[in-house]
C-alpha cells in the first residue's frame, strides 16, 4: 500500500503508539506521521504508508484547526491538566466581549516559545527528556500564525475556543497566554484536532476501522495539489536524477505523470535539480 491514511488519534496514547498500531494492523514498517498529538489530545493525524513515507517534508507544514478548552484557576508544568499543579487561585468572572477580544489580540504572526514539555528536539534530545530530569533548556522563540479564533463557549471555570493556525504551534502555550491576559491562571484541558489542511474529522476512520478494512487511502498526488505540478510523458531524465529546465518559477515542484508523482524537484537559479525520487 502507498497513500495517506487520515486517522482519529483517540484519547490516552502517543502519536507514536497509533503508528505502532497502525503499522502492526498493515503489516509494513514505513508507515511515518506529519505532526505528533499529546496523549491527551484526539483527533486527525495524516499517516503516510508505504512509498508515500518519501513525502513527510512537504505535507507537514499543512494548517491546522482545533478545538481546545482551558480550564482557569490552575496553571502546570506541563500547561495541560495532566501536569503537577505549580498555582492555583480563585477564578476571575470573565464575560464573553472580554474573552472574545482577547482571542481577536492573537490573531496574526507571533513568536511562540517552544514548552518544555514537547517533542521538539534539542541536540538531539527532546524536550520532555530534559523537563523529566527538572532541567530548563533555553528554548528559541519560532514564528506562528493564527488565521482564525473563534469563541465556542464559557462554562463556570473553563473556556472552549476553535482555532486554525500554523504548523508548529503549541495550543497549550496558546490556552495558558489567553488566561494570562484574562488575569486567570489556566491550563489546557482537553485538545481535539478537526482538520489537516481540508482534511476534517469527519472522514478519518479509526483504529478499528483499519483492522476491519473499512478505510480510503489518499493518493499523493491528491495531497500535495498546493504544490505545482509539472506533467511529463519522457520520464529518462528524472529517472536518471538529471537536473531539467522549467518554466516556472516555484521554488519546489512535483513531476508527474498520468495522476502519479514522480518526483520532487527544488529550483536551483535558472534550472531544477532531483531533490527526492517518489517512484
Amino acid at each position: 500500500m502507498d497513500g495517506i491514511l487520515i486517522v482519529n488519534k483517540p484519547e490516552g496514547i502517543t502519536s507514536h503508539t497509533l503508528v505502532q498500531k497502525v503499522r502492526h494492523i498493515l503489516n509494513t514498517q514505513k508507515v511515518g506521521h506529519t505532526g505528533t498529538l499529546d496523549p491527551l489530545a484526539s483527533g486527525v493525524m495524516l499517516l503516510t504508508v508505504g512509498k508515500a513515507t518519501k513525502l513527510l517534508p512537504y505535507i507537514v507544514s499543512h494548517t491546522k484547526e482545533y478545538i481546545a478548552v482551558i480550564k482557569l484557576g490552575v496553571s502546570t508544568d506541563t500547561l495541560d491538566i495532566t501536569g503537577t499543579v505549580l498555582k492555583e487561585k480563585p477564578v476571575v468572572s470573565v464575560d464573553r466581549e472580554q474573552v472574545i477580544s482577547v482571542l481577536n489580540g492573537f490573531l496574526g504572526k507571533s513568536m511562540q516559545v517552544p514548552p518544555m514539555y514537547s517533542a521538539k528536539k534539542i541536540d538531539g534530545h527532546k524536550m520532555y527528556e530534559f523537563a523529566r530530569k527538572g532541567i530548563e533548556v533555553e528554548r528559541k522563540p519560532v514564528e506562528i500564525e493564527i488565521f482564525h479564533i473563534d469563541l465556542l463557549g464559557i462554562y463556570d471555570d473553563e473556556i472552549v475556543f476553535r482555532t486554525v493556525c500554523s504548523s508548529g504551534t503549541y495550543v497549550r502555550v496558546l490556552c495558558q497566554q489567553i488566561a494570562e491576559k484574562l488575569d486567570n491562571e489556566g491550563c489546557m484541558k482537553s485538545l481535539v484536532r478537526t482538520a489537516v489542511d481540508r482534511y476534517r474529522i469527519d472522514y478519518s476512520c479509526t483504529v478499528e476501522d483499519i483492522e476491519m478494512g473499512e478505510y480510503d487511502v489518499l493518493s499523493a498526488y491528491d495531497v500535495l495539489k498546493n504544490y505545482r505540478y509539472v506533467e511529463m510523458d519522457d520520464l529518462s531524465a528524472v529517472y536518471n536524477g538529471k537536473p531539467v529546465k522549467l518554466d516556472c518559477d516555484d521554488d519546489i515542484v512535483f513531476i508527474t505523470h498520468e495522476e502519479k508523482i514522480i518526483a520532487a524537484y527544488k529550483k536551483d537559479n535558472d534550472i531544477y535539480r532531483c531533490q527526492r525520487g517518489l517512484w
